[in-house]
């Protein structure tokens, strides 16, 4: 059996509302693809995604692996992401909900369980062993 890769770029996703996204994704993981972004999502996106691939586990999806690289951004980058960060955190207490984030600096891989046998991560890369 062959393994299918989907590149896919975080300005399409950036588009898409976070629910849409999280579904896209789990989507094309559930086709048996794995996925590779270049945009790492937040905590509290994961942290979704986690929750809705639990939800649609069963006998012919046995769940995913995700692994994300953030790239170290510095200087003023580092400051507008640390003022993005904030700047959802107020908008949280004041509206009561989060708004719809973009993905960060990095890159993101997101597969089938049974695909994905082995992730090996570092500081600043990752190597993946995959067998269909």
């Amino acid at each position: 059996m062959k393994i299918k890769m989907d590149f896919v770029s975080s300005a399409m996703l950036d588009k898409k509302p976070k629910k849409k996204r999280i579904n896209f994704i789990l989507n094309k993981v559930k086709d048996g693809s794995i996925l590779v972004v270049d945009g790492v999502m937040t905590a509290e996106e994961e942290m979704e995604l986690i929750r809705e691939t639990m939800r649609r586990v069963d006998d012919g999806f046995p769940g995913i692996e995700v692994c994300s690289l953030k790239k170290q951004v510095r200087g003023f980058q580092s400051f507008l992401e640390r003022l993005s960060d904030q700047r959802t955190r107020i908008q949280k207490v004041l509206i009561g909900r989060i708004p719809e984030t973009s993905l960060k600096t990095g890159i993101t891989l997101v597969g089938p369980a049974r695909y994905i046998k082995k992730i090996k991560k570092n500081p600043n890369s990752f190597s993946v062993l995959a067998e269909a």
